[in-house]
């Protein structure tokens, strides 16, 4: 078979010439829309791509401020409960305070009432032990007694130290015994004698009466002293109930 070469030639051509036609009107065109298409579409993509950057930054940006926020918030609450627990400790301190003052006061007002209460007991009682020892001696006072007072007192003479017993001797003022009533002439014989035997036989002796002295005797001389009284029992005895009674005020008074 024969080829006709112009055909083929002709062929080739017009191939060469639509091929042309194509790429010019057609490929070209198309090339052109999907490259500025892509174009678009990789700007879009990259335009998102910085929008979700910024968007990002910005998100951890209110990420930062939040948590900032968040514990600027925290900082005033813990500040604010550190007030609070302050507050709280030191208006429980005002209370303990205020607690404390008053029941001192309220214990002192009681202790006083009670200081007071015992000192009171105190005084009427021993009021009470004297006047009553008192009555009782005076019932008592009768010749027997004196003669007992007598013979108690004549033995607290040679209690007289030797200082006062040369200081007697030596005097020439009278040696005066007083009591609360006037002593048997007996008894006033045996007290001479007794003061005779014990400082001297030449010391005048004088005796006189001193309703004060209740049941008692007393000798003064040359500033020398020598006594005996029921009283001075009375005294020891309110010295004895004053010492039971000091323990009890000490307690109160402590307290």
């Amino acid at each position: 078979m024969d080829i006709d070469w112009i055909t083929v030639s002709a062929q080739a051509i017009n191939f060469l010439i639509l091929v042309w036609l194509l790429k010019r009107f057609l490929y070209q065109p198309v090339i052109k829309a999907m490259d500025k298409r892509e174009h678009k579409i990789r700007s879009r993509m990259e335009d998102a791509d910085a929008r979700e950057e910024t968007a990002r930054e910005e998100a951890q940006k209110y990420q930062a401020q939040a948590d900032a926020l968040k514990q600027q918030q925290d900082d005033i609450l813990e500040k604010t409960r550190e007030e609070a627990r302050q507050e709280r400790s030191h208006m429980l301190d005002v209370a303990r305070e205020e607690t404390a003052r008053v029941r001192a006061s309220w214990m002192r007002e009681v202790n006083e009432e009670k200081a007071e209460f015992i000192g009171s007991l105190r005084r009427q009682t021993l009021e009470a032990i004297e006047s009553i020892a008192g009555k009782a001696l005076q019932d008592l006072a009768d010749s027997d007694l004196e003669a007992r007072m007598v013979h108690t007192f004549i033995q607290k003479l040679p209690t007289l130290d030797q200082e006062a017993r040369e200081s007697l001797r030596n005097t020439s003022e009278p040696a005066c015994i007083s009591s609360h009533s006037e002593l048997d002439p007996a008894l006033q014989k045996q007290l001479t004698g007794a003061v005779h035997d014990q400082i001297g036989g030449e010391i005048a002796v004088t005796y006189t009466t001193n309703p004060e002295l209740g049941c008692g005797i007393e000798l003064v001389c040359n500033g020398e002293r020598v006594s005996w009284n029921l009283s001075d029992y009375l005294e020891e005895l309110t010295t004895r109930m004053e010492k039971a009674f000091k323990p009890v005020i000490t307690e109160q008074q402590e307290a």
